[in-house]
């Protein structure tokens, strides 16, 4: 089964922070600087590992106004379902 994108998000933030914190600490209203300590350079890292995992595209105006890990998801999933369909082989 295909990871869900919160697991994946949380999968890529634990890998990205320098903080030593398992995927269960990571909640909805995690900090992505204060509790994560996710510099600019790590953030911009992360996304654009979430945009290729995930096949999204996230602007930088809006990479600049996330602030927790509920946020990334909220933008993660509203791409998602803007997102047209795979076609099937």
């Amino acid at each position: 089964m295909a990871e869900s994108p919160w697991e994946t998000i949380v999968e890529h933030l634990v890998e990205a922070s320098d903080e030593e914190i398992s995927a269960e600490q990571v909640t909805y209203e995690t900090s992505l600087r204060d509790d994560l300590d996710l510099g600019s350079l790590q953030a911009i890292t992360l996304v654009m590992d979430l945009e290729e995992h995930l096949g999204v595209v996230v602007e930088d105006e809006e990479l600049e106004s996330l602030e927790t890990v509920g946020d990334l998801h909220d933008l993660i999933e509203s791409k998602l379902e803007a997102a047209p369909p795979e076609e099937s082989a």
